[in-house]
């Protein structure tokens, strides 16, 4: 029995060292808007023509930002209609994503990864903490 708590402990520490910690926490209430932040300060002006922006909970994508525009074919269902971008500052580096009507399954940590041609990739890690996930309104 031991030797199973070491390897399972073994297995979170992995597992923890991997995905890293995130660089900011967000809070939010079941119903709000909330903004993940998320931006680089570059040193002129991005060319989004060469740019792609992805937001990302584990595997699910929930935004998609290319070429200029954004490209929400492959959005997982989940978040349809609730996420945007402030578009008019994407290529002043801040890749902020808007996230409306927070529902208690949005409470994880979401990647925002950034590429453009020619230069690295950046990836930062949001966690959002949704609260009021057992509130209950009840109408009389």
């Amino acid at each position: 029995m031991k030797w199973v708590t070491v390897w399972m402990f073994a297995c979170l520490l992995i597992t923890s060292l991997t995905r890293g910690q995130p660089d900011v926490t967000c809070h939010a209430f079941v119903g709000e808007t909330v903004v993940l932040p998320c931006s680089i300060t570059p040193p002129e002006e991005l060319n989004i023509s060469y740019s792609k922006l992805y937001w990302q909970k584990e595997d699910d994508l929930v935004h998609f930002f290319h070429e200029g525009c954004n490209d929400l074919k492959f959005q997982d269902k989940q978040y349809e209609g609730r996420t945007s971008l402030f578009s008019s500052e994407v290529k002043h580096g801040n890749f902020s994503l808007k996230l409306s009507n927070v529902q208690p399954q949005d409470e994880a940590v979401y990647s925002c990864i950034y590429s453009q041609s020619g230069h690295q990739t950046q990836k930062f890690k949001i966690k959002l903490e949704v609260s009021g996930k057992n509130f209950f309104l009840i109408r009389r």
